[in-house]
């Protein structure tokens, strides 16, 4: 799935020409309108939010064992237990 940024001038799709990186949660987009009519040049920003699902990497080999045995409603409780 790409990123699809639209110009808050006229709704219109935008492409990103160019962005910057400035930590591993946030990311600056610098973005140009693809209606020539409106031609907005603007910068926008790119953060992360929150963890839908844990990544499996944050995980030792024992722990994924033990989460493997779990149903889904038990995985649940545990995890909502952590936050």
């Amino acid at each position: 799935m790409s990123v699809r940024v639209r110009c808050n001038r006229c709704n219109e799709i935008a492409t990103i020409q160019d962005s910057v990186e400035d930590s591993a949660e946030f990311k600056t987009l610098y973005c140009t309108c693809n209606n020539h009519e409106c031609g907005h040049a603007f910068v926008t920003h790119l953060t992360f939010s929150h963890t839908l699902s844990p990544s499996a990497l944050d995980f030792t080999t024992e722990m994924m064992g033990k989460l493997r045995q779990m149903n889904r409603q038990q995985q649940r409780e545990l995890f909502a237990s952590l936050t």
